[in-house]
């Protein structure tokens, strides 16, 4: 079944820039895919894909492997929210980034942020 395709956009679109969703490619599982978001989630991402010391495929793979039958681009915004939810609270620490990363391969090779963060999808 082919993806619905987005309408083209209007001319008189009046949102500014940093609202409109950009769509961008990224590898899951070995598949590639489409995924569309606004820039702040984009580079929100990216931030924490530095922080964790692992490429945005890597991530985006991760979450969707646990998202359930959410989308994958809502799923993505609800693990970003709840990264830095759980990143700013004064309990935890902000600590386990890339710098104490060896290798990619569980939730288990991650930062405690990002693990809890991605207990997001455990919770029913």
């Amino acid at each position: 079944m082919a993806a619905k395709r987005r309408p083209p956009s209007n001319p008189d679109d009046t949102a500014p820039e940093s609202m409109r969703a950009v769509c961008r490619n990224v590898v899951v599982g070995g598949r590639r895919t489409s995924v569309r978001m606004e820039p702040l989630l984009w580079e929100s991402l990216a931030d924490i894909c530095r922080r964790e010391g692992h490429n945005i495929n890597d991530i985006v793979t991760m979450i969707d492997g646990r998202r359930g039958d959410s989308a994958l681009t809502a799923a993505l915004r609800i693990f970003i929210l709840s990264y830095f939810r759980t990143a700013s609270e004064p309990a935890g620490p902000v600590t386990g980034m890339a710098e104490e990363q060896a290798h990619f391969g569980t939730a288990a090779d991650f930062s405690p942020v990002f693990q809890r963060a991605l207990g997001v999808f455990d919770e029913d």
